[in-house]
């Protein structure tokens, strides 16, 4: 869009390659290679970014040393042939592609039993087990560097317009070497700066030497360790300037924090927007030979990409999370339509917070891992129009209009309230949780702008359905908070299941608080039963905040279990100081007006907390079905979605209404 992106947008030329704007995605971990390849699965997802309009993109970490293998690797050359196949695909897009390579020192994926250190010392990742890693020998030592030459040339044979090595930063192999923190050794690649640096030099000769003089090499830093022990900002910026007085790197990625801070190494929604904008300006005043600087972190608009970029903070601009919400971000900045991109809320529950656990996705981008399926161009038109009528206008509801709505249904929505978004809405109101509300922006913005007919303030009964004679009905009701938990944990009382008291006028529901702004007593007893995720959190820092005396209960060993640990140890830090009280294995008893029995789940010991003047439920939901059974059977097109199919979180619920849009 000439005069708005006169940085962002222009061409960069780094050796003999020439980027077409400055758009970066960064490389990232999405566990999509299987025994050592790229899947066609990975390269369908990088290609959907090209297609998207990405200058360059960063291939996620290849491990260089057959031993100690991440999901990709690069140490042999038969390889080579697959990966041709995924450069291949991503220049025909118009994209440039550079390989990440590295070795993940005493870091380890689920089932590795034995890693390499600098010195013997266990990683405090907090959502694995830490394993004492064996102190590497300097003949291993000399093995690894040689393994990153041969490494960068399986890279160059395989297409790749660069190699970018990796460890620098989150105290991988090469961090853990830099840093004092990890690095105990008393030999020459140990204690002064210049020892700790050896090996770093070593790999960039070895690297250099092995790619030639023409080919680009980059490099990824930090810009503090964030971690205590470790290396702060001014020296992380003397680091920069040696290796970029070597003349053998191309470009500098700055990012920030170790394991011990891994909420630094993956920023979620607590965290300020480029929030290491800062590191990388510092570092591109110091870097010489004309050595490019690339800066990253929460960069989730071209707008700000495009500030960053003017006011000379850097190169080019990393908007990875924001690019894996729509990867068509550069396309549709380009194009002026920037109302049409799809935000990144760094929520992460999709993207890192299911890498572990599930498969890597996006909240807001139903595509993400699925991109031959529901990825760009797939979505066609139908040669029969339907009337398509959606009762619930919450991410479900809202992501079924737009998705029948683009395919050329004609579609009426209906909610019940006056707003859209449904429990969206009552969620941002949670402590720290604003940032929820692009989801319903975007959603909310696209039905109108599809011509969605909306009905707000509107109660739909099974006879308005059965009146509208609609050739699909889906609903959305959503669901409701429970006042009696229901999470599978024994009753206090097996003969008598249902504890008293719930219904007491002090007894809330999380809505009851959010939505409705009840006002709360001095003392309040927030209670989890089980669920583990924010709502109860974001509930309790919200009372901490207004001067409230809080404590929380939940059967779990601690705050926010369902979290994962970049996401859970910023609000411990933080809550914790606020003054909450946490009790866990815990759950009601009974509630008898102010004094609240609570027993130990596994003990069954009892306590009763007193003078409490209120209790605020943050239970699992209910299901809204009464509606669905109530046209059962009397509709000839029916189906249901998001929490009141089964309550579940926000991205199930526009999964659900992708997956139903398509079908209709």
């Amino acid at each position: 869009m000439a005069g708005q992106f006169d940085y962002l947008f222009t061409p960069l030329k780094i050796k003999n390659v020439t980027i077409r704007n400055r758009v970066l995605m960064t490389a990232h971990g999405t566990l999509m290679g299987a025994c050592g390849y790229p899947t066609e699965q990975l390269i369908n997802y990088y290609v959907e970014k090209a297609k998207g309009g990405c200058g360059l993109l960063i291939s996620e970490f290849a491990s260089i040393h057959p031993g100690y293998t991440n999901v990709l690797r690069f140490d042999d050359e038969k390889l080579i042939p697959a990966y041709k196949a995924m450069t291949a695909a991503v220049h025909e897009h118009g994209a440039a592609i550079i390989q990440q390579v590295g070795h993940i020192g005493r870091q380890r994926l689920p089932g590795q039993r034995l890693t390499w250190a600098p010195s013997a010392m266990p990683l405090p990742f907090f959502d694995l087990i830490g394993l004492t890693p064996k102190e590497i020998e300097i003949e291993e030592i000399q093995q690894v560097v040689e393994m990153w030459g041969k490494t960068a040339r399986n890279v160059k044979e395989s297409g790749f317009d660069g190699v970018e090595i990796h460890s620098l930063y989150g105290n991988y192999l090469l961090g853990g070497f830099l840093s004092p923190y990890s690095n105990k050794r008393t030999d020459e690649y140990g204690g002064s700066f210049e020892n700790r640096m050896r090996i770093i030099m070593e790999v960039i000769d070895s690297v250099r030497a092995a790619v030639g003089d023409d080919y680009v090499v980059g490099i990824q830093v930090n810009g503090d360790d964030l971690t205590p022990g470790g290396l702060d900002f001014e020296e992380w910026k003397e680091v920069a300037r040696i290796i970029s007085e070597t003349g053998k790197i191309d470009y500098i990625t700055v990012k920030a924090g170790t394991y011990w801070t891994p909420n630094m190494v993956v920023p979620d929604m607590q965290h300020p927007l480029g929030l290491w904008v800062p590191f990388a300006s510092g570092i591109k005043e110091v870097a010489a030979n004309n050595t490019l600087v690339f800066a990253v972190g929460r960069i989730n608009d071209p707008v700000f990409g495009e500030k960053i970029l003017a006011d000379g903070h850097a190169d080019m601009v990393g908007m990875t999370r924001a690019q894996v919400a729509d990867p068509e971000l550069a396309n549709k900045a380009q194009e002026g339509r920037l109302e049409d991109i799809r935000p990144c809320i760094a929520c992460n529950d999709g993207c890192w917070g299911m890498i572990y656990g599930g498969h890597f996705s996006c909240t807001h981008n139903p595509a993400v891992a699925r991109e031959k399926e529901l990825g760009i161009g797939t979505l066609k038109k139908t040669d029969r129009p339907k009337s398509v009528l959606v009762v619930g206008g919450g991410p479900a509801g809202l992501k079924a209009a737009e998705i029948a709505a683009r395919r050329g249904h004609r579609v009426a929505l209906y909610e019940a309230k006056g707003h859209l978004g449904g429990q969206v809405k009552i969620a941002a109101k949670g402590a720290g949780r604003a940032e929820l509300e692009e989801i319903t922006r975007y959603l909310a913005r696209q039905v109108e702008k599809l011509g969605v007919e909306v009905h707000l303030n509107t109660e739909v009964t099974p006879e308005m359905i059965l009146q509208s004679k609609a050739d699909a009905v889906v609903l959305a009701t959503g669901s409701t908070p429970r006042r009696i938990s229901f999470t599978g944990i024994p009753p206090y009382d097996i003969e008598n299941p249902v504890p008293n008291g719930f219904e007491q006028g002090n007894v809330l529901t999380s809505w009851d608080l959010l939505e409705t702004g009840m006002e709360v007593g001095q003392k309040v007893l927030v209670v989890d039963d089980g669920e583990a995720n924010w709502k109860g959190i974001s509930i309790a820092e919200l009372l901490l905040d207004q001067g409230k005396q809080v404590e929380m209960i939940s059967p779990h060993d601690h705050l926010g279990h369902d979290l994962t640990a970049e996401r859970r140890l910023p609000m411990l830090r933080r809550i914790l100081k606020k003054g909450i009280v946490f009790h866990p294995y815990t759950m009601i008893k009974e509630i008898d007006g102010t004094a609240v029995a609570l027993y130990n789940i596994h003990s069954r010991q009892e306590r009763t907390l007193e003078n409490v003047d209120h209790v605020v439920l943050a239970h699992y939901h209910k299901a809204n079905e009464e509606l669905y059974f109530g046209v059962k059977g009397k509709v000839k097109e029916l189906h249901r979605i998001g929490d009141c199919l089964a309550p579940r979180m926000i991205g199930d619920a526009i999964r659900d209404g992708e997956r139903i849009g398509r079908q209709l």
